[in-house]
Protein backbone atom coordinates (compact mmCIF):
# COMPACT_ATOMS: atom_id res chain seq x y z
CA UNK A 1 0.00 0.00 0.00
CA UNK A 2 3.01 3.00 1.08
CA UNK A 3 4.57 1.49 -2.35
CA UNK A 4 1.37 2.06 -4.09
CA UNK A 5 0.69 5.51 -2.64
CA UNK A 6 3.82 6.83 -3.57
CA UNK A 7 3.72 5.68 -6.63
CA UNK A 8 0.35 7.08 -7.34
CA UNK A 9 1.25 10.41 -5.82
CA UNK A 10 4.14 10.52 -8.35
CA UNK A 11 2.03 10.10 -11.34
CA UNK A 12 -0.72 12.65 -9.85
CA UNK A 13 2.40 14.94 -9.61
CA UNK A 14 3.49 14.36 -12.97
CA UNK A 15 0.14 14.73 -14.86
CA UNK A 16 -0.45 17.98 -12.78
CA UNK A 17 2.74 19.56 -13.90
CA UNK A 18 2.45 18.28 -17.82
CA UNK A 19 -1.15 19.55 -17.74
CA UNK A 20 0.70 23.25 -16.99
CA UNK A 21 -0.47 24.02 -13.28
CA UNK A 22 0.81 26.67 -11.47
CA UNK A 23 3.50 24.92 -9.22
CA UNK A 24 6.76 26.37 -10.52
CA UNK A 25 4.85 29.91 -10.47
CA UNK A 26 2.71 32.21 -8.63
CA UNK A 27 0.72 34.96 -9.83
CA UNK A 28 0.92 38.53 -8.84
CA UNK A 29 -1.55 41.29 -9.82
CA UNK A 30 0.07 45.07 -10.80
CA UNK A 31 -1.81 48.16 -11.43
CA UNK A 32 0.60 50.37 -13.86
CA UNK A 33 1.23 53.83 -13.46
CA UNK A 34 -1.71 55.85 -15.26
CA UNK A 35 -0.96 57.92 -18.28
CA UNK A 36 -2.12 61.11 -18.35
CA UNK A 37 -3.32 62.65 -21.76
CA UNK A 38 -4.41 66.13 -21.94
CA UNK A 39 -6.38 67.64 -25.54
CA UNK A 40 -6.62 71.28 -25.54
CA UNK A 41 -9.16 73.18 -27.88
CA UNK A 42 -8.51 76.25 -27.12
CA UNK A 43 -10.50 79.31 -25.48
CA UNK A 44 -12.36 80.21 -28.18
CA UNK A 45 -15.88 81.32 -27.23
CA UNK A 46 -18.99 82.15 -29.18
CA UNK A 47 -21.96 79.40 -30.50
CA UNK A 48 -22.06 77.60 -33.76
CA UNK A 49 -24.49 80.08 -36.29
CA UNK A 50 -27.62 78.55 -36.87
CA UNK A 51 -28.49 80.60 -40.48
CA UNK A 52 -28.67 78.50 -43.51
CA UNK A 53 -25.24 77.81 -45.40
CA UNK A 54 -23.81 76.48 -48.59
CA UNK A 55 -20.51 75.58 -50.47
CA UNK A 56 -19.98 79.44 -51.76
CA UNK A 57 -20.50 81.13 -48.36
CA UNK A 58 -19.46 79.00 -45.98
CA UNK A 59 -16.80 80.82 -44.52
CA UNK A 60 -18.76 84.02 -43.92
CA UNK A 61 -21.74 82.63 -43.00
CA UNK A 62 -20.63 79.91 -40.35
CA UNK A 63 -17.40 81.64 -39.20
CA UNK A 64 -13.68 81.01 -39.84
CA UNK A 65 -12.11 78.02 -37.96
CA UNK A 66 -10.60 78.64 -34.38
CA UNK A 67 -7.71 76.42 -35.53
CA UNK A 68 -6.84 74.97 -38.75
CA UNK A 69 -4.94 72.46 -37.33
CA UNK A 70 -3.45 69.96 -36.40
CA UNK A 71 -1.92 72.09 -33.38
CA UNK A 72 0.81 70.35 -32.13
CA UNK A 73 0.26 70.82 -28.57
CA UNK A 74 3.12 68.72 -26.97
CA UNK A 75 4.84 71.47 -25.19
CA UNK A 76 1.74 72.99 -23.12
CA UNK A 77 0.52 69.09 -22.59
CA UNK A 78 3.95 66.77 -22.45
CA UNK A 79 2.60 64.06 -24.36
CA UNK A 80 2.52 63.93 -28.16
CA UNK A 81 -0.58 65.36 -29.98
CA UNK A 82 -2.38 66.74 -32.38
CA UNK A 83 -5.92 68.88 -32.42
CA UNK A 84 -8.43 70.29 -34.84
CA UNK A 85 -11.62 72.18 -34.40
CA UNK A 86 -12.76 73.13 -38.13
CA UNK A 87 -15.90 74.96 -39.23
CA UNK A 88 -17.98 73.60 -41.80
CA UNK A 89 -21.67 73.77 -43.93
CA UNK A 90 -23.50 70.67 -44.14
CA UNK A 91 -24.86 70.59 -47.18
CA UNK A 92 -27.33 68.09 -46.86
CA UNK A 93 -28.58 70.35 -44.20
CA UNK A 94 -27.72 73.65 -45.12
CA UNK A 95 -26.46 73.99 -41.75
CA UNK A 96 -22.89 75.27 -40.39
CA UNK A 97 -21.19 72.30 -37.85
CA UNK A 98 -18.17 72.15 -35.53
CA UNK A 99 -15.77 69.11 -36.18
CA UNK A 100 -13.19 68.79 -33.08
CA UNK A 101 -11.26 66.04 -33.06
CA UNK A 102 -7.91 65.36 -30.75
CA UNK A 103 -5.17 63.14 -31.15
CA UNK A 104 -2.74 61.93 -28.20
CA UNK A 105 -0.03 59.03 -27.86
CA UNK A 106 1.98 58.16 -25.16
CA UNK A 107 4.56 55.17 -24.63
CA UNK A 108 3.92 52.45 -21.92
CA UNK A 109 7.69 50.68 -20.47
CA UNK A 110 7.30 48.50 -17.83
CA UNK A 111 10.86 48.89 -17.08
CA UNK A 112 10.78 52.31 -16.21
CA UNK A 113 7.46 51.66 -14.24
CA UNK A 114 8.12 52.09 -10.32
CA UNK A 115 4.60 49.76 -9.81
CA UNK A 116 6.06 46.96 -12.36
CA UNK A 117 9.49 46.99 -11.10
CA UNK A 118 8.92 46.92 -7.71
CA UNK A 119 6.68 44.11 -7.80
CA UNK A 120 8.56 41.63 -10.69
CA UNK A 121 12.11 42.93 -9.95
CA UNK A 122 14.39 40.99 -12.26
CA UNK A 123 12.09 38.45 -12.76
CA UNK A 124 11.36 36.36 -15.73
CA UNK A 125 7.56 36.67 -16.73
CA UNK A 126 5.94 33.02 -17.16
CA UNK A 127 2.71 35.08 -18.57
CA UNK A 128 1.19 38.11 -18.49
CA UNK A 129 -2.68 38.33 -18.31
CA UNK A 130 -4.62 41.82 -19.21
CA UNK A 131 -7.42 41.78 -17.45
CA UNK A 132 -8.99 45.83 -17.57
CA UNK A 133 -7.81 49.04 -18.28
CA UNK A 134 -8.79 52.22 -15.53
CA UNK A 135 -9.25 55.32 -16.99
CA UNK A 136 -9.94 58.50 -15.07
CA UNK A 137 -10.82 62.06 -15.50
CA UNK A 138 -9.61 64.32 -13.27
CA UNK A 139 -9.75 67.76 -15.00
CA UNK A 140 -12.23 68.87 -17.55
CA UNK A 141 -13.16 72.39 -18.41
CA UNK A 142 -15.05 71.44 -22.16
CA UNK A 143 -17.70 73.28 -23.52
CA UNK A 144 -18.97 70.34 -25.33
CA UNK A 145 -19.94 66.79 -24.13
CA UNK A 146 -17.88 63.81 -26.05
CA UNK A 147 -19.50 60.91 -27.32
CA UNK A 148 -16.73 58.76 -26.42
CA UNK A 149 -13.18 58.66 -26.35
CA UNK A 150 -11.31 55.58 -28.43
CA UNK A 151 -8.09 54.11 -26.57
CA UNK A 152 -5.94 52.23 -28.78
CA UNK A 153 -2.92 50.58 -28.36
CA UNK A 154 0.31 49.92 -30.64
CA UNK A 155 4.25 48.95 -31.54
CA UNK A 156 6.63 51.70 -30.05
CA UNK A 157 6.50 55.00 -31.84
CA UNK A 158 3.08 54.81 -33.09
CA UNK A 159 1.33 57.95 -33.03
CA UNK A 160 -2.10 57.13 -34.80
CA UNK A 161 -4.72 54.46 -34.86
CA UNK A 162 -4.12 54.19 -38.55
CA UNK A 163 -0.40 53.22 -37.89
CA UNK A 164 0.35 49.62 -38.83
CA UNK A 165 -0.04 47.43 -36.05
CA UNK A 166 -2.22 49.70 -33.99
CA UNK A 167 -5.89 47.74 -32.79
CA UNK A 168 -8.52 48.85 -30.48
CA UNK A 169 -8.99 48.55 -26.84
CA UNK A 170 -11.93 49.83 -25.91
CA UNK A 171 -14.23 52.97 -25.66
CA UNK A 172 -15.38 55.27 -22.92
CA UNK A 173 -18.75 56.00 -21.43
CA UNK A 174 -20.07 59.48 -22.81
CA UNK A 175 -18.19 62.12 -21.04
CA UNK A 176 -20.32 65.19 -20.69
CA UNK A 177 -19.32 68.96 -20.83
CA UNK A 178 -17.28 69.96 -17.52
CA UNK A 179 -17.68 66.60 -16.12
CA UNK A 180 -14.88 65.16 -13.95
CA UNK A 181 -14.71 61.87 -12.17
CA UNK A 182 -11.55 60.03 -9.73
CA UNK A 183 -13.72 56.91 -8.98
CA UNK A 184 -11.90 54.58 -11.73
CA UNK A 185 -14.18 53.20 -14.68
CA UNK A 186 -12.89 50.38 -16.31
CA UNK A 187 -12.74 48.70 -19.77
CA UNK A 188 -12.91 45.46 -19.55
CA UNK A 189 -10.49 43.42 -21.85
CA UNK A 190 -11.46 39.98 -23.21
CA UNK A 191 -10.04 37.46 -25.69
CA UNK A 192 -11.65 39.01 -27.85
CA UNK A 193 -10.08 42.85 -27.60
CA UNK A 194 -7.98 43.39 -30.82
CA UNK A 195 -5.10 45.01 -28.68
CA UNK A 196 -4.56 42.18 -26.31
CA UNK A 197 -2.38 40.27 -27.44
CA UNK A 198 -0.05 43.42 -28.56
CA UNK A 199 -0.23 44.63 -25.04
CA UNK A 200 0.10 41.19 -23.56
CA UNK A 201 3.11 40.22 -25.55
CA UNK A 202 4.86 43.62 -25.18
CA UNK A 203 5.00 43.22 -21.20
CA UNK A 204 6.12 39.61 -21.34
CA UNK A 205 8.86 40.30 -23.42
CA UNK A 206 9.41 44.09 -21.61
CA UNK A 207 9.11 46.27 -24.55
CA UNK A 208 8.10 49.35 -24.86
CA UNK A 209 4.22 50.27 -26.24
CA UNK A 210 2.21 52.97 -27.04
CA UNK A 211 -1.75 54.34 -25.97
CA UNK A 212 -3.35 56.32 -28.47
CA UNK A 213 -6.67 58.51 -26.82
CA UNK A 214 -8.46 59.43 -30.04
CA UNK A 215 -11.83 61.67 -29.65
CA UNK A 216 -13.81 63.27 -32.89
CA UNK A 217 -16.75 64.75 -31.84
CA UNK A 218 -19.25 66.72 -34.36
CA UNK A 219 -21.07 69.74 -33.02
CA UNK A 220 -24.33 70.94 -34.58
CA UNK A 221 -25.36 74.78 -35.33
CA UNK A 222 -26.25 76.88 -32.61
CA UNK A 223 -24.32 74.57 -30.04
CA UNK A 224 -20.99 76.34 -28.45
CA UNK A 225 -17.56 76.22 -30.50
CA UNK A 226 -15.42 73.80 -28.77
CA UNK A 227 -13.24 74.72 -26.41
CA UNK A 228 -11.89 74.11 -23.30
CA UNK A 229 -9.34 71.12 -21.70
CA UNK A 230 -9.34 67.82 -20.96
CA UNK A 231 -7.75 65.03 -18.73
CA UNK A 232 -8.04 61.28 -19.22
CA UNK A 233 -5.62 59.04 -17.10
CA UNK A 234 -5.36 55.45 -18.34
CA UNK A 235 -3.40 52.66 -16.71
CA UNK A 236 -3.90 48.48 -17.53
CA UNK A 237 -4.55 46.31 -14.94
CA UNK A 238 -2.72 42.43 -15.32
CA UNK A 239 -1.50 39.92 -13.86
CA UNK A 240 1.55 38.06 -14.20
CA UNK A 241 3.39 34.34 -13.59
CA UNK A 242 6.50 34.68 -11.81
CA UNK A 243 9.05 31.44 -11.34
CA UNK A 244 8.90 30.53 -7.57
Amino acid sequence: MRAGGKQIRHVTLGLALAAGCSADVFDVDIDLTARSFVADFGSQSGTIPTVACNDDITQAVCGASPTTGPVDTSAATGVPSDVQVTLGCDTSTDQCFAQASAHLSQPVNVLQDDKFVTRVERHALSFVRLLDVAYTIPTNTLTFEIPQIDIYAGPSGSTRETDPGVAAVGSTQPVPAGATFTDAQHITISDETPARPLIEHSIENKQEFVFIVVTNPRLESGAAIPAGTVQIDVAPKLTVGLPR
